[in-house]
């Protein structure tokens, strides 16, 4: 059998791997990484040596490494891989003035961009927008243009909220990230990632959000949708993140740009 992740030694939800490759008879396992959880962490590999099995450790590690980053990041820094996201025009705007005519958000990339977006959603499992964000658009943050299941949706408050917007939030089926009494803004948002238990978060919150996420380096991966469209001068600017922007895709009209904070090391 060939593993991209050290099968497990621990009962958790279902019993450990190990001794479930060893009840099968399986002769020889080729694992491309170790378990970086502290429950695992050789022991599984240990498990099955110790049962008379086969074990290589290394085929294509790095590779695994870059597949497995959202549940490493989880295990290593207590916190989930987070991607960041947006679509700018080629002003480099993320949305139009509003107005009663137009009350937004203006549409800046196309159909097949939306498609792509939805998947990432899919992968990364969560979603996250800012209050803002979420007060004027009032966002579905759903999955809607592909089959897959509801993802969690977060709202991130940089300021502790009034009680009826609580209920707003909670009515429209979004949780509520906020300081608690006496937090800082930076602190609660440190906190709130440490005690999310997610792996994955898609930030699609606002450019003021975002910066956010960008200043206090709680970020992992951004892409940006660059569309070669117009929208009306006088709108917010996208954040500003100075790195190593790479073309990685075209989606109809749009161009996809991708960085990493740091390149991921396995």
């Amino acid at each position: 059998m060939y593993v991209t992740l050290e099968p497990c030694s621990h009962m958790g939800r279902t019993g450990p791997c190990s001794l479930a490759l060893v009840h099968a008879g399986i002769q020889r396992i080729v694992v491309a990484h170790e378990d970086p959880n502290p429950l695992v962490s050789g022991r599984g590999i240990e498990m099955l040596r110790q049962a008379g099995r086969r074990v290589e450790l290394g085929l294509m590690r790095e590779e695994a490494g870059v597949q497995n980053r959202r549940f490493f990041t989880s295990m290593r820094e207590g916190r989930p891989f987070v991607t960041l996201k947006w679509a700018e025009d080629s002003a480099g705007t993320v949305d139009g003035p509003r107005s009663t005519e137009h009350p937004g958000p203006w549409a800046i990339s196309g159909p097949e961009a939306q498609v792509w977006t939805h998947r990432l959603r899919q992968v990364c499992g969560a979603i996250l927008v800012g209050f803002g964000t979420w007060k004027a658009d009032h966002p579905q943050g759903s999955v809607r243009a592909v089959a897959g299941v509801p993802l969690e949706r977060i709202v991130w408050a940089a300021r502790r909220l009034s009680d009826r917007e609580r209920i707003e939030v909670a009515e429209s089926g979004w949780s509520i990230w906020e300081p608690h009494v006496g937090e800082s803004s930076d602190e609660a948002l440190h906190r709130c990632l440490h005690e999310s238990g997610l792996r994955g978060l898609l930030v699609e919150g606002g450019p003021q959000t975002t910066s956010e996420f960008v200043r206090l380096g709680l970020w992992d991966e951004a892409f940006k949708l660059v569309a070669p469209n117009h929208v009306p001068a006088g709108g917010p600017k996208a954040p500003e993140l100075h790195a190593d922007w790479q073309r990685v895709a075209q989606w109809g009209l749009d161009e996809l740009q991708r960085c990493e904070r740091v390149t991921f090391k396995s």
